[in-house]
């Protein structure tokens, strides 16, 4: 038996030996996760959106004080905020839509507005990201992309400010036509007021992102002619 542990520890191991062993260890613990850190910021920071809630994982890195530029930082916080009203004003067209069919509205009407749901990921993919993507590569193709999408996104807010009667929209026509149910007509009012100026606002923020880029554009042909 004292034959076996004496094979197995050496008789000359000190307590400073065993120190100089675990500091070593430790280096080489550090300098893997150096190499880690380093290898993940030359690849990319990690996605962060959309926030990971179930099953929904994050697929991109959004940061608009990091990667935006800071005269078009103010432009893309007020985009992304009507982003965000957008979806509020979706799952409130819904909410509307269930309190008009409890006091005797279209059933039609009521389950059409579930498919407004697609506007939150719509959205972000067709006119906010598109934006985004545009103000960070200054690409003038990604640009005309953008506008097409934002003029898209205002074409939404118009149908649903409009609010045809069994088409999900809880809008201005449908409004007026509840007159005769007060809770159901102040909401759908709210709702119409609400759509209206989000389109106005969207609207705005369209021509500004156009004559920006369009003037910035100019520019830099002006520079290389020079």
């Amino acid at each position: 038996m004292s034959q076996s542990n004496s094979t197995q520890i050496p008789p000359n191991l000190t307590l400073s030996m065993v120190e100089a062993k675990e500091k070593e260890l430790a280096a080489r613990h550090e300098a893997i996760r150096q190499r880690q850190r380093q290898i993940t910021s030359e690849v990319g920071p990690p996605p962060n959106f959309p926030p990971e809630f179930l099953c929904i994982k994050p697929q991109i890195y959004h940061n608009i004080r990091e990667q935006i530029p800071v005269q078009h930082q103010r432009f893309m916080y007020i985009l992304c905020t009507l982003y965000i009203t957008t979806i509020i004003l979706i799952i409130y067209n819904l909410v509307c839509a269930l309190v008009n069919f409890l006091l005797g509205g279209s059933a039609m009407h009521f389950g059409l507005s579930f498919l407004y749901l697609l506007g939150i990921p719509g959205a972000f993919i067709v006119w906010y990201y598109n934006a985004y993507c545009a103000v960070l590569d200054k690409s003038y193709p990604r640009h005309l992309l953008a506008c097409f999408g934002i003029f898209v996104g205002l074409g939404f807010d118009a149908w649903m400010a409009v609010g045809v009667p069994g088409f999900g929209g809880c809008g201005w026509i449908i409004a007026f036509g509840r007159t005769g149910k007060v809770p159901a007509f102040i909401m759908l009012l709210i709702s119409s007021c609400l759509w209206s100026l989000h389109g106005v606002i969207l609207f705005f923020m369209f021509v500004f992102f156009w004559r920006s880029f369009s003037r910035g554009r100019i520019s830099r042909y002006e520079q290389t002619a020079l």
